[in-house]
C-alpha cells in the first residue's frame, strides 16, 4: 500500500528541478530554516540549551552555516556564552584544576589523562543540526522509494541532476531488498552515466586543436561531478577527524 503523500513529498518535486542532489538540496534548505528559528525562537529555551551543551555546540559545519543566516550575531554569541563555559568547566573538572595543586599532577599522568580528556569529547552528544538533518534525509529518501513509479515523481525526477553517491549508498540502505529500489537505481545509473559524456566531451574540447564550443551541461559538468560523487558541499563533512584518520 502506498503511503500518503506529505508535504516533504512536493517539496521533493520542487527541488528536482534545481541542479545537483535534490535530498542534499532539501536537507541544506531545512537546516538553514532550523537554525534560524532556533536562534529567533528558542535562544533562551532550556531544553535547547542543554543540548547544546551535551553538543559541545554545534558542529564545524552547522557553527560556519550561523554567518549566513540574517542578524545572527546575537542569538549566536548567547548560546555559544554558554557552551564556552560549558567546555571550561568541564575541561578544568577532568584536569582538576578547579582544586588547589592538581592541574600540575593532571599534566603529569601523562597519556592516560588526555585519553581521558578526548574520550569525553569523543562521547559529546550528536549536534543537534545534525540530528534533524539526517531524520528529514532519511524521511525524503524513503518517499522517493515509495513514491518511485508515481507519474509525476518520474517526470520530476527525469527533469533533475538525480542523487548523489552519499545519497545512493543511504537509499539502499533504508530499502535493501524492496523492488521498487532497483528502478530508482538504474535512473540514478543513467544520469551519471550522461554525466561521465558530458565530462568526456569537456576534457576533449580541451585539445588545443579543438574549435568545437563547450555545451552548457559540459561547461559546468565539473562542478556537477563533484557534487554527484561527495554530496552537496559541507554537507558530508570530512575525514581527516574522523572515520578517515589513522590511529
Amino acid at each position: 500500500m502506498t503511503p500518503a503523500k506529505f508535504i516533504g513529498y512536493f517539496r521533493l518535486l520542487e527541488h528536482c528541478a534545481g541542479s545537483g542532489c535534490p535530498v542534499c538540496r532539501l536537507v541544506i534548505d531545512d537546516t538553514s530554516q532550523y537554525l534560524e528559528t532556533l536562534l529567533y525562537e528558542h535562544v533562551t529555551d532550556p531544553e535547547a540549551r542543554r543540548g547544546l551543551r551535551a553538543s559541545w555546540g554545534f558542529c564545524n559545519w552547522h557553527a560556519f552555516m550561523l554567518f549566513d543566516i540574517d542578524g545572527s550575531r546575537s542569538g549566536a554569541a548567547i548560546i555559544y556564552e554558554d557552551v564556552v563555559a560549558a567546555a571550561i568547566t568541564r575541561i578544568r573538572h577532568l584536569a582538576g584544576r578547579d582544586r588547589p595543586g592538581r592541574f600540575a599532577a593532571w599534566i603529569g599522568r601523562g597519556r592516560r589523562a588526555t585519553s581521558a580528556l578526548a574520550e569525553l569529547y569523543r562521547r559529546r552528544r550528536r549536534c543537534p543540526a545534525c540530528v534533524r538533518a539526517t531524520e528529514n534525509e532519511d524521511r525524503y529518501l524513503r518517499a522517493m522509494i515509495a513514491f518511485v513509479d508515481e507519474p509525476d515523481f518520474r517526470a520530476a525526477y527525469a527533469g533533475s541532476d538525480g542523487l548523489c553517491v552519499p545519497h545512493i549508498v543511504r537509499t539502499l540502505e533504508l530499502a535493501a531488498g524492496e523492488a521498487r529500489l532497483d528502478a530508482l537505481v538504474e535512473r540514478t545509473l543513467s544520469k551519471w552515466a550522461r554525466l561521465r559524456e558530458d565530462l568526456g566531451g569537456f576534457v576533449r574540447k580541451q585539445d588545443y586543436r579543438n574549435t568545437e564550443p563547450y555545451t552548457e551541461r559540459e561547461a559546468l559538468c565539473y562542478s556537477r561531478a563533484f557534487e554527484t560523487i561527495s554530496g552537496a558541499r559541507g554537507l558530508f563533512g570530512n575525514d581527516a577527524h574522523g572515520r578517515g584518520r589513522p590511529r
